[in-house]
């Protein structure tokens, strides 16, 4: 069965989309990986080089339409998709602006936080990993990855108004757990943007050492350009740096969070 990683944060701009798409290629390197772009956004799609309508990518259909019902699930899964190089066991559910539009649609459906739920049963067998890049807010697509997922990631920046998001979202976390999802579970909290050598920044780390060991990641992400070009050129940054110091820091976190899913097997 898939393990579903849903990858949420209400605070914008602490690194979602480059946490799901970097840790997704790791993942990818032994799995059989998925991820999905839940976010009107589309920054997970635009990060794996698709421009949906635009060739060579024409006739992709995105996650819009799973929540309209048009088609079968397994019809809109972009198989290692080429940008620009071949990423072997990624595969991508891609996103546009028509997303937007989902929220209020859904609002006259029944059972609506549990759509995308019912809809990855079809492929739960087809993968070992599923991702998903979220909003940054606590709307029905959030919801939606939250029910769907058996685990929540966390990206934050150490920043003292991000202790106040990580509150909002373990409260999400437990409406999610006594509503729909029992068998939630907090992953934990992954520090990106890292500067080491700021004040601020070690003691809001040590405040979540402190507060949520179990929870808290030691393995953290640099703040780091090249992880800012690599997103520009299409591409993980295992693809375009592979030696990098920010390629070694999502291998260390992918470890670690394999490692922690086991445990909780």
């Amino acid at each position: 069965m898939s393990k579903i990683i849903t990858v949420a944060n209400q605070k914008g701009g602490v690194g979602k989309t480059t946490a799901t798409m970097n840790i997704g290629a790791v993942f990818a390197k032994t799995h059989r990986v998925l991820l999905i772009d839940s976010d009107p956004q589309a920054n997970l799609t635009s990060y794996a080089g698709i421009t949906p309508g635009e060739a060579p990518f024409d006739a992709i259909r995105t996650l819009d339409e799973i929540y309209t019902a048009k088609r079968p699930l397994d019809k809109y899964i972009l198989r290692e998709f080429i940008a620009p190089t071949k990423q072997p066991n990624l595969d991508i559910l891609c996103a546009d602006k028509n997303l937007a539009g989902i929220e209020h649609y859904l609002l006259s459906r029944e059972n609506r936080e549990t759509i995308l739920s019912r809809t990855l049963q079809a492929i739960d067998l087809l993968y070992d990993y599923i991702l998903i890049d979220t909003p940054p807010s606590t709307n029905t697509l959030t919801l939606n990855a939250l029910v769907a997922s058996n685990y929540v990631l966390v990206p934050m920046q150490p920043e003292f108004f991000s202790l106040e998001g990580i509150v909002k979202i373990r409260q999400t976390i437990t409406m999610v757990q006594e509503k729909w999802n029992p068998q939630l579970k907090l992953l934990g909290i992954l520090p990106t943007h890292v500067v080491s050598r700021r004040k601020l920044t070690s003691e809001v780390l040590e405040t979540l050492r402190t507060e949520m060991p179990e929870a808290f990641i030691e393995n953290h992400i640099s703040d780091s350009t090249l992880v800012a070009e690599s997103s520009g050129h299409g591409r993980s940054i295992l693809d375009y740096s592979p030696k990098s110091k920010s390629a070694q820091e999502f291998a260390a976190v992918a470890a670690d969070l394999m490692n922690r899913i086991e445990r909780n097997a």
